[in-house]
């Protein structure tokens, strides 16, 4: 992996960044007005033991092994710190979740082991108001997926074959947005899909001829498993590509930490170093400044 230490002549604007992150871990919590209300923070098992950690020039992170893009999170997270001249702690989040106890585990997860848990998506008002989220580090998109090599833009595909797409997805709400105003024959009928593994799956045994997925989901498994070497991403043509930004999220009373990891965040990406992280990958996302 090639170096992403920043070099020397591009460290200067970040150091006033670190000085930022050890004020922000220090600084005490904001007035109780700015904060949550009580019962808008989810209740975690023994929550009242965990306090701040002592060691205060350590930025504590959690990526989720579930995720696809969690070793390009990781490999973002480490210079996030690094900018701000801080340590790197991982925590590996490696247990199954149930769609039940999600909320209250990612919070008691928060907690006890990481300052930014990385990798969500910036869904417009997606979240409650115990967390606040990052700036994006990096911008993906929902992509049209084909085992049909022939097969260049969804345009291409007949009108009465089936689309597998993730059901609630932003990538799938366009979609369905796009089908409303389309013309009678001129609709592709969906079949909704609980997860991107699942509708990849019914596009290898032909349940459906396009599947529509986040594009690092197609990216990790064909990273993973040869089965998915032959599918490739086509041009969303006649309907609107999908983007969205991915961050981290934080405490909702971690202000001043957000403030300095979202100036990191900006210096990061303005001076190349997470487009080099993505590029060194193969990873389907931009960093834009």
């Amino acid at each position: 992996m090639p170096s992403i230490t920043t070099p020397l002549r591009r460290a200067a604007p970040l150091v006033l960044l670190a000085l930022a992150a050890l004020a922000a871990i220090v600084a005490p919590r904001p007035a109780a007005s700015q904060e949550p209300e009580f019962f808008d923070v989810p209740w975690a098992y023994n929550q009242w033991m965990f306090g701040r950690p002592m060691d205060m020039s350590t930025l504590r992170y959690c990526v989720d092994t579930r995720e696809p893009d969690w070793e390009v999170a990781a490999a973002i997270a480490d210079t996030i710190a690094r900018g701000l001249l801080l340590e790197s702690q991982r925590y590996v989040v490696d247990t199954p979740v149930t769609v039940a106890d999600d909320i209250t585990r990612i919070y008691a997860i928060m907690l006890e082991h990481c300052d930014l848990h990385m990798g969500f998506k910036l869904i417009p008002e997606g979240y409650d108001t115990w967390v606040t989220l990052t700036d994006a580090y990096y911008v993906s998109q929902y992509v049209y997926v084909s085992a049909n090599p022939d097969v260049r833009q969804l345009g291409d595909v007949p009108r009465d074959r089936p689309i597998g797409a993730t059901i609630g997805t932003s990538g799938h709400l366009g979609l369905l947005t796009y089908l409303r105003t389309a013309g009678t024959g001129q609709r592709w009928p969906i079949f909704p899909m609980a997860n991107d593994d699942l509708a990849l799956q019914a596009l290898l045994n032909g349940t459906v001829d396009v599947a529509l997925v986040w594009a690092p989901t197609l990216w990790a498994k064909q990273r993973s498993d040869p089965a998915y070497a032959a599918l490739h991403a086509i041009q969303p043509n006649p309907v609107q590509p999908t983007s969205l930004g991915v961050g981290a999220i934080l405490l909702a009373d971690q202000i001043f930490l957000r403030a300095a990891v979202d100036e990191a965040i900006a210096a990061l990406k303005a001076d190349g170093t997470f487009g080099e992280i993505l590029e060194f990958y193969g990873f389907p996302a931009t960093a834009l400044p």
